[in-house]
């Protein structure tokens, strides 16, 4: 094993394992534990009986709280993966649960960022509470018949977008439907992050990629090219991880 990468996000923990290789040796997802100093000190002990005292990076929203080798941004973490996984990425969309960040890399090494505001109808956790409302799985979804809705949420904020929801299932419409629409207002608040660079394609990164058909739903939605890149949704642990390889002197 050449390093170990943990993302703490605000919803699910990602960690990858890298091998002697360089090569993606494990991903494992798990929700983002509330004591978190107690839990990480339990997992780092667990892991360096399993695979020894190998280097672990830490990013994320309690990236301080793992007590590895080393705390980097998740926006940096972010860069190493994407290069990783797919080195002609420029251009990187992360919807993440609690914010959306757009990013540009170039050779693993962060260009620039931007960062959407505080909103939560840009974001995972808008499409979440909307699942749990309706009592539907995430893993449930899928758009690979490509098809947009023809419901158009009016409010661009999701608070208010809730309460317009409600309204949309007394009226009968379909739990389907629904969701399709705020998969289309997440990825349209991310039209002001994209406006923002000029670009060929996207990459999308985030737990938004596990839904089967969303590379070609965001294209009609963003019209932009976009590619859904090798393991999504783990980037910023791969990136971790393979920034602690680089502290064991690897290439």
């Amino acid at each position: 094993m050449s390093g170990i990468g943990i993302d703490i996000g605000s919803t699910y923990t990602k960690l990858c394992v890298l091998g002697a290789a360089g090569k993606v040796e494990a991903l494992r997802a798990e929700e983002t534990p509330v004591r978190q100093k107690e839990y990480f000190a339990e997992k780092l002990q667990s892991l360096r009986e399993a695979y020894g005292g190998i280097p672990v990076v830490s990013c994320g929203y309690g990236r301080k709280n793992v007590g590895g080798s080393r705390a980097v941004s998740e926006l940096s973490a972010l860069a190493a993966g994407v290069h990783r996984v797919a080195p002609e990425a420029e251009t990187v969309l992360d919807i993440g649960g609690q914010d959306t960040k757009l990013i540009r890399q170039w050779d693993g090494k962060l260009l620039s960022f931007f960062v959407n505001d505080k909103c939560a109808a840009g974001c995972g956790m808008f499409l979440e509470n909307t699942l749990h409302r309706l009592g539907v799985p995430f893993e449930s979804l899928d758009l690979s018949d490509g098809k947009l809705p023809n419901l158009r949420l009016s409010s661009t904020c999701a608070v208010f977008a809730q309460s317009e929801i409600v309204e949309r299932i007394a009226e009968g419409i379909s739990e389907d439907e629904i969701l399709r629409a705020v998969l289309v207002q997440i990825l349209t608040q991310s039209k002001t992050l994209l406006g923002k660079v000029d670009c060929d394609r996207i990459y999308l990164s985030g737990g938004l990629t596990k839904i089967p058909g969303i590379a070609k739903y965001a294209e009609a939605v963003l019209e932009k090219p976009v590619t859904v890149p090798e393991h999504a949704a783990y980037l910023s642990a791969i990136g971790c991880a393979a920034l602690a390889e680089k502290e064991r002197g690897k290439p």
